[in-house]
Order: C-alpha cells, then structure tokens, then sequence
C-alpha cells in the first residue's frame, strides 16, 4: 500500500505542512536574534518561543483555532474541539519513518505525562488574548493530543531541522515520551548554522513548572 503524502495526513486534521515549516523558520530566525550578553540558553529559548508563537498565530488565523494553556504547556485547539497541538524537543530519532522512532529530548512534569494518557488534560484559555471559555469534561476527555516534534543537527555551516507531527501514547517512568499513537513525518529544512548558539541541538527549552 503507498504511503499516504504529509500533506493529506495534515489536512486530515486541518493542518498544512506549511503551518509547521513556518513555525520551524520562525524558531530559527528567532535564534539570529540572541546577542553575546544574552544568557547561553537564549537562542533555543527564543526559539522555542517564537515556534510556539507562530504555530499558534497561524492556525488561529488560517483555520480559526484557539489558543489554550494546560500549567505550563502552550497549546492550540481546533474549531471542533477534538485536536490539541502543542511543540515539544525530540531525540535524534525525530523526523525518520519506521521502525525508527523518537522519544522526547527531555523529560516532562506529571501533567504532561497525564495529558499522553488521556486522563487529565485541564486546559484553560489565554484570557489576555480574548478566549476566556473552559472545555467541558466530556470534551477534555475526547481531546486528542499532537505535538510538532523537532530535532537539530548541526554539520558545519549548516543545520538541519528534522520533525514530524505525532500523537504521543506512552511516558516512561524517568518522565520520557517514549511511544507514539500516530505520526506524519514532515519535510527536512536546511538553514546556515547560527554564529551564538547554546551548544543545544533541539530547537527549543523545556521549563518545568511544577504546582506546589
């Protein structure tokens, strides 16, 4: 059977492979942005930001989705309330067809490991941005979650991004997204090597914020 093309598994759930190439592109053009006195951490921590900004900046204005934050995780819901998608930093195994497959660079707090499993996916909307609602149980408990997972590497004077968008299954013990539901194994892009960098290939800062 032939693969299914990326492009019409992303229309599937109201995505385009351009929607994520241009979160990727606004990461990395983020990154030209730190300076020598910033922090070392800067580069993927503008880039992370500004990845997370457009993804959600363009589903809402291309697809009229809707921003919402679960503690510490930034994501954006479609119209119909059944898709979450959020960006996450993965291994070297992002971005490769099967039997390859990635698991998150970096461990995550208790709450994302409860939105993997289904069970507890509280999302409240950015009020400042103008979408106060709150999803109904029922609704948080059908809500599928997808993440744009992205990977650097660096060879020279050029880096590639590698990423896919996936629907995690599984948290390891140690806290590691190690298993996937579903995943769309996006384009490769290229860009030159930035001068400042923070030595980190993923593309992106995780900040762990636990509630006390």
């Amino acid at each position: 059977m032939a693969e299914v093309p990326a492009q019409d598994r992303l229309a599937a759930l109201g995505m385009k492979v351009e929607y994520c190439e241009r979160a990727i592109r606004a990461g990395e053009a983020a990154r030209r942005e730190a300076t020598p006195t910033e922090p070392p951490t800067a580069p993927g921590l503008r880039d992370w930001i500004a990845r997370v900004g457009m993804l959600r900046h363009t589903m809402i204005t291309e697809e009229g989705w809707t921003p919402l934050n679960h503690k510490n995780m930034a994501l954006v819901v479609n119209p119909g309330q059944t898709i979450a998608v959020g960006v996450l930093a993965g291994d070297a195994g992002t971005g490769w067809p099967a039997p390859i497959k990635p698991k998150s660079r970096y461990p995550k707090g208790q709450a994302f490991a409860n939105a993997v499993a289904g069970g507890d996916l509280t999302l409240f909307s950015n009020e400042e941005a103008g979408h106060p609602e709150v999803l109904e149980p029922e609704t948080i408990e059908a809500l599928d979650l997808w993440l744009l997972l992205t990977h650097r590497v660096r060879e020279g004077d050029t880096v590639t991004v590698f990423s896919e968008l996936s629907r995690p299954q599984a948290v390891s013990a140690s806290g590691y997204i190690v298993d996937w539901l579903d995943r769309v194994i996006l384009p490769r892009l290229t860009f030159e090597a930035v001068v400042i960098d923070d030595g980190r290939d993923d593309g992106s800062i995780d900040v762990l914020v636990e509630e006390i």
